[in-house]
């Protein structure tokens, strides 16, 4: 099972939450409220042969939900986890990513553009344990 074939499955399931996700850098001058994630750690399971398993990885995400305002950066996070609530399956790439642990830390951005608000972001930390399906 590829890694790139984990990030697809992981771009789709962040993505039924939310109209805009992105990996890695958010787009200038898109509206919030949306995620940016991106995979930080990614271990794959050895057997005792010292040969890789290719069918199970632990995955570690960053996940940044981004809102205009602290209820709607807590909504945001409230819904990607009940996205990870039960295990999800996707067939076309070939993988099963299960939550074995959500983390949440929050806070305020700079003001920057010219308002006289600022954007609240939880940051969420996503380990996942990722199983390839035949």
């Amino acid at each position: 099972m590829s890694l790139s074939n984990i990030q697809k499955a992981l771009q789709v399931a962040i993505s039924t939450t939310s109209t805009f996700t992105f990996s890695g850098v958010r787009q200038a001058g898109i509206a919030t409220p949306c995620y940016v994630y991106e995979i930080t750690s990614a271990a794959v399971d050895v057997a005792t042969s010292g040969i890789p398993t290719e069918c199970h990885w632990t995955i570690t995400v960053q996940i940044q939900a981004i809102a205009d305002t602290v209820d709607g950066c807590l909504t945001l996070i409230d819904d990607l986890r009940d996205e990870f609530d039960a295990p999800i399956t996707d067939a076309s790439n070939k993988c099963v990513l299960v939550l074995s642990a959500f983390s949440v830390t929050m806070n305020t951005e700079s003001i920057d553009d010219g308002k006289t608000d600022a954007e609240r972001i939880g940051t969420i930390q996503l380990e996942l344990l990722v199983q390839e399906t035949l």
